[in-house]
């Protein structure tokens, strides 16, 4: 590593009529896709956070949003949310907290998912970002 100087992003375009979501990666954990049937998928091409080294390639990739699906773009100070005994939640345990709050929609999920890693992490005080941005589809808006 040549730099103490670096981001992460990423970079999403979704085209509200069908669903289809755009997304470049940097150093981000992946989006989560919560099907409406309650099945949950993580899919990405990861990549290197942005100046973190020279000469890098930032790849795009496509998610395909169907009505009912929601898509949660999540800080890695969730993935990387420890128990007490140090123990990383990661993706496996992000995607069991997100079946278990199949039911729950909107802002609700939130303080829902945020109850949750207080729970598994026994603490309330945080050692990174938490932080995410929930998008509930619901489909192409009806001609007026």
């Amino acid at each position: 590593m040549e730099t103490e100087h670096y981001f992460t992003l990423m970079l999403l375009v979704l085209d509200l009529e069908t669903g289809v979501v755009t997304v470049s990666q940097a150093g981000h954990p992946h989006p989560i896709v919560h099907r409406r049937d309650g099945s949950v998928e993580q899919q990405g091409t990861g990549g290197f956070p942005v100046g973190l080294l020279l000469g890098i390639a930032f790849e795009q990739f496509e998610i395909t949003l169907a009505p009912g699906d929601r898509l949660l773009i999540l800080s890695d100070g969730v993935t990387e949310c420890p128990d007490p005994n140090g123990t990383f939640l990661e993706e496996d345990g992000i995607r069991a907290l997100m079946q278990e709050l199949h039911e729950i929609k909107g802002p609700s999920f939130f303080s829902a998912l945020t109850e949750a890693l207080e729970h598994f992490a026994d603490t309330q005080d945080f050692p990174d970002d938490v932080s995410a941005i929930l998008f509930d589809y619901t489909g192409p808006a009806s001609p007026a």
